[in-house]
């Protein structure tokens, strides 16, 4: 019989438990044997030790009959003297043959002792090359959350993109009729200069109001003054012939009639006029403040979404770094990075004339 041989490799050659108990129900079987073969053997001496007392006891007799026999043939009997012959050599080959099932049964025992020592070494490199599969999942999802969360990020910064482009297009829409001039400088009397002859209509001089509340707006956060700015307000466009020759309806002479009667009562009405248009001036200058704010928190929302996708991606690479036992970088990431305008154009109403003096205030993160 002889011994088979094992090739051993990687981690995962090992030995199986099924292969542990062939082992043990072979070498269990090669023992039941050596019992059987001892057993026959035993049994097989107690039948040398009949042959023999019963050839002894015939020898007496075969002495006797020697004497005859050899007067009758020449030749001996010798047949019990062989079969002795041979059950003595079937005795030596079972021997032999225990001797040789015991050997086996030996290297068997060592081999199986080398193999449970092997066993219990590798034990804990199998362990940590499952922890090492495990960190290998959780970083290949984290990079898929990773990826996932980049395009959820995009998605976003186009949807405020295109919030932010339909806001400004209604806007700069109203002012299509004169494209290429700014917003013209007014005067103390709510009129343009220059516009004497002509009547502009309400909506632009809501959208100059407006305008001009948010160019000081900004102006008062940027110069940092405690005093409050009073706003300018201004007036429907009047006729020019009511005008004076100043062109101010506050500077228009008083010509009297009479005694005790004025024409300066003519500009009542027009003062009322004032007083409504700048109910409605103040609400628009709100509504312009709220919007303002609007997209203001916008911008912050998308400076907040921006920054804490870069922590994230920083997070999951010192994540990475540690699992790897890495070092930290010497420079640290910087995350905080002002975001630029995401349409890329300009303030709306803001040109050449009086609001391109003024930037336009950065808005800070949350």
């Amino acid at each position: 019989m002889g011994v088979q041989m094992w090739s051993w490799g990687t981690g995962s050659e090992l030995w199986h438990p099924q292969e542990m108990n062939n082992y043990r129900r072979a070498m269990q079987k090669m023992a039941e044997d050596i019992l059987s073969l001892r057993k026959h053997a035993s049994m097989l001496e107690a039948e040398n030790r009949v042959l023999r007392s019963q050839l002894a006891q015939g020898e007496g007799d075969e002495e006797q009959d020697d004497t005859n026999k050899a007067q009758n043939s020449p030749t001996p009997p010798v047949s019990m003297k062989q079969k002795l012959l041979l059950s003595e050599l079937d005795l030596k080959k079972l021997r032999d043959k225990v001797q040789h099932l015991q050997n086996e049964l030996i290297r068997k025992n060592d081999r199986e002792k080398e193999l449970l020592l092997l066993h219990q070494a590798r034990q804990p490199q199998a362990a940590l090359l499952q922890r090492c599969q495990d960190k290998l999942k959780k970083m290949k999802a984290l990079e898929e959350t990773v990826r996932h969360q980049e395009k959820v990020i995009e998605k976003m910064e186009r949807v405020l993109e295109d919030k932010l482009r339909d806001r400004k297009e209604p806007l700069l829409n109203r002012l299509q009729g004169k494209p290429t001039t700014a917003f013209p400088v007014l005067s103390a009397s709510g009129l343009p200069p220059g516009s004497m002859g002509e009547n502009l209509p309400v909506d632009v001089y809501s959208v100059l109001l407006a305008e001009n509340s948010r160019l000081r707006a900004e102006l008062e956060k940027n110069s940092h003054q405690s005093a409050p700015i009073i706003l300018q307000q201004q007036a429907l466009p009047v006729d020019p012939r009511e005008l004076g020759a100043g062109g101010d309806l506050a500077e228009r002479p008083q010509e009297t009639d009479g005694p005790g009667h004025s024409k300066g009562t003519e500009a009542l009405p027009a003062q009322d006029l004032l007083a409504s248009t700048s109910d409605k001036f103040n609400l628009l200058a709100k509504l312009e403040r709220a919007q303002s704010r609007i997209l203001s928190l916008e911008s912050q929302l998308e400076d907040s979404a921006r920054r804490w996708g870069r922590e994230k991606q920083d997070l999951a690479t010192r994540l990475q770094e540690q699992e790897y036992g890495f070092g930290h970088p010497s420079n640290p990431v910087i995350t905080d990075l002002p975001v630029s305008d995401l349409s890329g154009q300009a303030p709306w109403g803001a040109g050449s004339g009086a609001g391109s003096c003024h930037p336009r205030p950065r808005i800070p993160g949350p």
